[in-house]
């Protein structure tokens, strides 16, 4: 069954339902994450050294519009 199909069905359940859904599915992405991401210390010095780059304009963040169409790309 194609992602798409799968995300019309999700969208039909209800909140409760979709809600546990996601979690089950997080769960299989975070077990798929590197170990070093099992560290909390690990992913707050990546979080702040992402944010100091941001800060300094070496990164550049991504809109809600941007993300999100980059997401419906994906699912298409």
């Amino acid at each position: 069954m194609a992602t798409q199909e799968l995300f019309a069905q999700a969208v039909r359940l209800s909140s409760e339902e979709r809600r546990f859904l996601a979690e089950i599915i997080w769960e299989t992405v975070d077990a798929d994450l590197p170990a070093q991401w099992e560290n909390d210390t690990t992913i707050a010095a990546e979080v702040e050294k992402r944010f100091e780059a941001f800060k300094a304009g070496r990164e550049r963040g991504l809109s809600h519009d941007e993300v999100f169409a980059a997401a419906r790309i994906f699912v298409a």
